[in-house]
């Protein structure tokens, strides 16, 4: 991947986010395997308390401090995220205090204007597809910002405990094998994997440090692992420090006729 440093990271990120590429839609029971430490639950009631702790909100606005790694650099920037259900997504990127990078992603689109290069970029979603051979979705990145579980078409589940956690695991004879960990106590998210069998690709995305937003529990760190070929072995790691729903804010995006659009 031969990508300008100061707009690589932000387009790794957001490829992280959109590997996914299906709608949610009903699961089925198949099997159970139980550890005794953990009461007995078929997958319905479990996948039934995921969907009690869904987020469904208006407006995101978090401020989070951002690690990227691969197998040739290290990144940590400062960023703001603002999000409106359904429509927008917003991002302000800063390293040592001075703004790198905006981004704006709608349905269709993403736009990115690099303050550094005084340059930006308009990118169809399909872009990211092309570029890093990553599916786009806007849904799955709201999603994943929200710190809900997404689920594939058709996929039906087993159920296997640990001592501390249940587990769901889909069957196989599907191209895509995915996983959700839930804790044992209070059956929050802990952990999703996705495993792409056809090309080759794994995401692995955990959630820690939940803390409380009025009646919305949130987590606060998230660490993304995605494998393949065509990216390596990619780590984001987001640290949020302030987070606030349904507190409508402006998402400024002007691109200066001084910058150069680049292809």
């Amino acid at each position: 991947m031969k990508q300008q440093t100061s707009i690589f990271w932000i387009l790794s990120l957001s490829s992280l986010f959109l590997f996914f590429t299906s709608c949610k839609t009903s699961k089925i029971v198949q099997s159970n395997e139980v550890v005794p430490s953990l009461e007995t639950h078929d997958a319905d009631h479990l996948l039934a308390k995921l969907a009690e702790q869904e987020i469904a909100v208006d407006w995101v606005n978090a401020k989070a401090k951002i690690t990227f790694k691969d197998a040739s650099q290290t990144q940590n920037v400062k960023a703001t995220i603002r999000m409106r259900t359904d429509s927008l997504i917003w991002m302000n990127m800063k390293k040592l205090n001075v703004e790198g990078a905006r981004i704006l992603i709608d349905k269709d689109s993403v736009y990115i204007i690099d303050r550094l290069k005084k340059e930006y970029y308009i990118k169809g979603l399909d872009y990211l597809e092309e570029t890093y051979h990553l599916p786009a979705n806007f849904e799955a990145l709201q999603t994943m910002i929200l710190g809900n579980p997404y689920f594939f078409k058709n996929h039906q589940f087993n159920v296997r405990n640990s001592e501390e956690q249940y587990r769901l695991s889909s069957e196989k004879g599907t191209n895509t094998l995915s996983d959700y960990w839930l804790n044992g106590t209070d059956y929050s998210l802990e952990q999703m994997s996705f495993l792409d069998l056809r090309n080759s690709r794994k995401l692995i995305v955990g959630y820690e440090d939940y803390q409380l937003l009025g009646p919305i529990k949130f987590a606060h760190r998230r660490k993304f692992n995605m494998q393949s070929e065509q990216t390596g072995d990619v780590e984001v790691i987001i640290n949020f420090t302030t987070v606030e729903v349904d507190v409508p804010k402006s998402m400024p995006f002007s691109i200066s006729s001084r910058y150069k659009r680049v292809d």
